[in-house]
């Protein structure tokens, strides 16, 4: 009677020990399927993050684009109009002068008359 005690003791061990590991294996496969979801909803989240911010990334470099068309048609209309303007006033000076001359010949033209 005492060896089946002793081996009723052992199995009644036994199977606390084995209902204990695979408490404890439940726990972790859950521990494992939490850090999974965890980690797959991070690399999605980051997925979207990246493609948003190259999104903006282009949407950045288009506008650069069409600024730096922008400021060359700028430039280019600007170095026009400064050449413009320095024609107009060179031929402003030329008509002052032209203007000046003529009015001192007259000048002259009515000091001889008189």
């Amino acid at each position: 009677s005492g060896l089946v005690d002793t081996l009723e003791d052992l199995k009644e061990k036994a199977e606390e020990q084995l209902a204990s590991l695979r408490k404890a294996e439940v726990n972790a496969k859950h521990n494992y399927e939490m850090l999974k979801q965890s980690l797959e909803d991070r690399i999605a989240a980051d997925s979207k993050a990246k493609g948003d911010t190259q999104a903006t990334k282009n949407a950045a470099e288009e506008a650069k684009a069409a600024a730096e068309g922008d400021l060359q048609q700028t430039t280019k209309s600007l170095a026009d109009g400064k050449a413009a303007l320095e024609t107009v006033n060179s031929d402003c000076m030329t008509t002052a002068a032209d203007h000046e001359a003529t009015t001192q010949a007259r000048q002259e033209e009515i000091k001889v008359i008189a």
